[in-house]
């Protein structure tokens, strides 16, 4: 206890009796003040996005010029249009494949790490995880050079040693170009599953005579299968709405999905908004039966490992094949990271895009970045985001922690379903929260203006990366006995500054780690934000993207590995901080 050694302990023996109307203040106090204000945040986020979408798609003519009415008209007109239903089927096509291949890859890569006596796992882990750094649009571009049908460098060699080129301007292209992307997250929620699994099982079925490959088929995927069907969920949501692969990759090849039809409803002039609203509740609408049977299913295959006598994750000898598992992290490593960030730092030295060659190399220079420092609009860009982002991820990293202690510390009626609340986002796909905020803020009667403002992004920003926060610091909230806070108040403590000198400091690692994750994801984000930029509040990867479509590769690539390099630097900046509040929370 020694942070409460400076606040002497109140030597009262009985406090003095209350007045009726000191006892009503002593109600209204800090802590009941911010946890009220914290669960209505948490609310007006999560529903207002969601409640405008299905209000704008029940509407005749939403923020059109005239009267409007209640219809279900944009329903009939959509769903009978020329093209819906083969548009449904690429989207779903899209999005299960990529969280096919992602849990294939990432759990498979988890099993490695967790699981087996695989060498290098240091090495290992950051390959799996360096990717999340690289932002999506980035990635994107970077494997359309790549892998472009003429010009690409892979296809050319894959022309010289006799086999057919790989045509990235198609579904496949898609697949292959997300699920890059993607592989990271379901690699940490793999580690957390095969982590936290008891092996006796896998053991005694190895005893009895089971080969490794059958226990693990009957007895670890078994075990596993409740993270397996929430991390598919989550890669199926996150690639139904990602912008930048369907955008750049699917409508050059032809191939259409819920996104690419959002966006270009929006960029026709009147913007179609009934259609665009009624595709969104129908992507709703399968999200959130996609959530409720990942939870059924969970639940049916949840298999108890952990009991109170302890456990540990023992790791299986598999002889000379852990050469292979190290073998798959470098060939993910080279083909998720070096091959991506080597293209863009190739294209970023040239004055006009042109694939790898000898004859190239006296045209090198460090010109794009020049262009790139000298202007403003991509300076304000740079300066936008970095605003954005930190004010999003504070945000998040606060309420995160107000949240869970409303969740895990209190008794307070109605917890279960802020915590609920604070999870909807993940459901929701991060381009329909874009869409739906835009649709409140042009149509709701405020006092305040905020459409085209930072607070408009920020508030997008904070209500997609909350779940997130939460997943952070929920973990780390439970840990904290509630015997500290109770030690805090009876020494004299007010509930603002035993929260403020108690929990703080004990949840600083958790904290931490939520700020550095929001902000990522805010300073990458572009599938919400390129529905609520204007001119003068542009982001990074919203510039990246109108530069991309204008044909300015080297500026583009160059601007990529500036955005790159400041988040490896946040990050190591942030596991510095990490270490050194680990430290002083140990003494």
């Amino acid at each position: 206890m020694a942070i409460l050694l400076d606040t002497p302990p109140r030597l009262e023996a009985t406090p003095p009796p209350q007045s009726p109307r000191l006892g009503w203040r002593r109600f209204v106090n800090g802590r009941y003040i911010t946890l009220t204000l914290a669960s209505i945040l948490v609310a007006y986020l999560a529903l207002v996005p969601v409640c405008t979408m299905v209000y704008a798609s029940l509407q005749s003519n939403f923020l059109g010029v005239g009267g409007s009415h209640w219809t279900l008209g944009n329903y009939g007109r959509t769903f009978t249009q020329h093209g819906f239903w083969p548009l449904v089927a690429n989207s779903f096509g899209y999005a299960v494949s990529t969280s096919v291949v992602c849990i294939a890859i990432g759990f498979g890569l988890a099993w490695l790490v967790t699981r087996t006596n695989a060498p290098f796992k240091a090495f290992a882990r950051a390959a799996a995880l360096v990717p999340m750094i690289i932002p999506g649009i980035l990635n994107t571009i970077a494997w359309s050079l790549l892998l472009s049908p003429e010009q690409g460098p892979v296809n050319q060699l894959l022309r010289k040693i006799g086999l057919p080129s790989f045509d990235v301007y198609s579904l496949h292209g898609m697949i292959f170009v997300q699920s890059m992307h993607v592989v990271p997250i379901a690699f940490l929620m793999g580690t957390a599953a095969f982590s936290a699994m008891d092996s006796s099982l896998e053991e005694a079925a190895m005893a009895s005579g089971a080969s490794p490959l059958r226990t693990f088929f009957t007895i670890t995927l078994r075990m596993v299968r409740p993270a397996i069907l929430s991390a598919a969920l989550l890669m199926f949501i996150q690639s139904i709405s990602t912008f930048d692969v369907p955008q750049l990759i699917g409508v050059p090849g032809h191939t259409y999905v819920f996104v690419s039809k959002i966006y270009a409803a929006l960029q026709q002039f009147p913007a179609d908004y009934g259609t665009v609203g009624t595709i969104g509740v129908f992507i709703l609408v399968i999200a959130v039966i996609g959530l409720l049977l990942s939870r059924r299913a969970s639940k049916g295959a949840a298999v108890q490992t952990i009991t109170g006598k302890g456990f540990k994750a023992t790791v299986q000898d598999i002889g000379r094949w852990r050469w292979v598992g190290f073998a798959c992290f470098v060939l993910f490593f080279l083909v998720a990271v070096v091959m991506p960030l080597a293209m863009l730092l190739w294209s970023s030295l040239l004055p006009g895009y042109e694939p790898p060659s000898i004859s190239a190399l006296h045209d090198l220079s460090f010109k794009n970045y020049s262009n790139v420092f000298h202007r403003p609009v991509l300076m304000k860009s740079l300066k936008n985001s970095i605003i954005i982002s930190f004010s999003a991820a504070l945000i998040v990293t606060i309420l995160s922690a107000v949240v869970a202690y409303i969740t895990v510390k209190t008794k307070i009626i109605g917890r279960g379903i802020l915590d609920s609340l604070a999870t909807i986002p993940i459901a929701v796909p991060s381009i329909l929260m874009g869409v739906g905020i835009l649709y409140f803020y042009l149509s709701a009667p405020l006092p305040v203006h905020l459409y085209g403002t930072f607070t408009i992004m920020i508030i997008a920003f904070v209500t997609i990366t909350m779940p997130y926060g939460m997943r952070y610091v929920v973990p780390g909230m439970s840990a904290i006995k509630d015997e500290l806070e109770e030690a805090a108040t009876s020494s004299g403590a007010s509930w603002l500054e035993s929260f403020r000198r108690v929990f703080i400091p004990l949840l600083m690692p958790s904290l931490l780690a939520a700020f550095l994750y929001a902000m990522i994801v805010s300073f990458r984000e572009i599938s919400a934000a390129i529905f609520l930029y204007t001119s003068g509040t542009e982001v990074v990867s919203v510039q990246i993207y109108d530069l991309f479509r204008n044909g300015t590769y080297p500026v583009v690539a160059a601007l990529g590995i500036v955005m790159v390099l400041f988040l490896v630097i946040l990050v190591a900046v942030m596991q510095g901080l990490s270490r050194i509040f680990g430290v002083k929370q140990r003494h």
